[in-house]
């Protein structure tokens, strides 16, 4: 009786377009990052938990809006980011297929991944109500999402203290289930330059440009971050240089190749590039990916030995489990990737 009573409520204040206040205050609690010092506020990830309530009501709206945007296809297809049958490593397939090619034409491809600096929490609400009237959203959708967006408050607590509650003119709230989706939309007009192939997971951007001649590759991928750059700038997102990086795939040792510029700024080609979680390298061996990963469980490994030593008092059963969901899903990570490395690491 009481679930059918919130549903009738939840679905009639979706209909008026109403969002309580009460459930999009959020407690904000910071956690220090692995190796960070405590003493350097950015050493700390916000988690932010909001009401269950809240949640529920934002589920409703997240399944009526998901299925309108894929009725009327309002996501690029290059966009992965928290899609149905849609995953990290599916996009990385996709962009190691890209750089296959280039090698099998003998070109050489060039990649450049690009940092959004702060994504989520600086996007531009108004700037989002205007994508989402252009995209022609039913009226009580878009009333339903700006009562969702404006007027939202946050406390952080640290151990038992609390801080005076303070308001968020900007951003999409972290840990919301419609976040990802909104953040989806409001950068599905992005330009699309020419030559070149992008690659999207969430705000994880890559450029993929590829050429016989490494000079066109710096050309155009410089070329294709200047387009970027200003279409970000416009909507007041920003990209992190100093995070900004660029590959070059090559079988061959080009001699001093061209570097590509970002805000006239050189990027050198790096070693490595780790994008969605697999560290690529200019040969795609993926050496220096199954190492890191092999190192990683290892201490993994090392930590949870009592627990799975052969005197321990675990069952069987959850050791297995254990073994899975900790070290197995490291070693294993992308492996429809990497699976046609060299023999020599195995």
């Amino acid at each position: 009786m009481a679930l059918l009573y919130l549903t009738r409520l939840l679905n009639h204040l979706l209909h008026r377009g109403y969002f309580p206040n009460v459930w999009k205050h959020a407690k904000v609690v910071p956690i220090l990052k692995p190796n960070k010092p405590p003493t350097d506020p950015t050493s700390y990830r916000p988690i932010s938990l909001l009401s269950i309530t809240g949640k529920l009501f934002e589920r409703i709206i997240a399944n009526r809006l998901t299925t309108l945007v894929n009725q009327l296809h309002l996501i690029p297809d290059e966009q992965f980011g928290f899609r149905k049958k849609h995953s990290t490593v599916s996009q990385l397939v996709r962009i190691t297929d890209y750089i296959t090619h280039g090698f099998n034409i003998h070109k050489h491809p060039g990649m450049a991944s690009l940092d959004l600096e702060k994504a989520y929490d600086t996007i531009w609400i108004q700037g989002l109500l205007y994508k989402l009237i252009s995209l022609q959203l039913p009226p009580y959708l878009i009333y339903i999402l700006l009562a969702f967006l404006v007027e939202r408050s946050f406390t952080v607590q640290i151990n038992n203290a609390y801080s005076i509650p303070k308001h968020t003119p900007a951003g999409l709230p972290q840990g919301a289930v419609l976040s990802t989706t909104l953040f989806a939309l409001y950068i599905s007009d992005i330009p699309h330059p020419p030559n070149t192939h992008l690659a999207f997971y969430a705000d994880d951007t890559a450029l993929l440009v590829q050429s016989w001649r490494t000079d066109t590759i710096a050309r155009r991928l410089t070329y294709a971050m200047d387009i970027l750059n200003r279409y970000f700038t416009k909507w007041k997102l920003r990209v992190n240089v100093n995070k900004t990086e660029a590959l070059l795939f090559t079988k061959r040792h080009p001699i001093a190749p061209p570097v590509p510029q970002f805000q006239h700024t050189m990027i050198p080609w790096s070693r490595n590039i780790r994008y969605l979680g697999l560290m690529l390298d200019p040969k795609l061996l993926f050496t220096k990916h199954l190492h890191t990963v092999t190192h990683k469980a290892t201490g993994v490994l090392l930590q949870l030995f009592p627990h799975l030593a052969r005197d321990s008092t675990l069952t069987i059963l959850n050791k297995l489990t254990l073994y899975k969901l900790m070290i197995r899903s490291l070693l294993t990570y992308a492996g429809p990737v990497w699976s046609n490395t060299s023999q020599s690491n195995y």
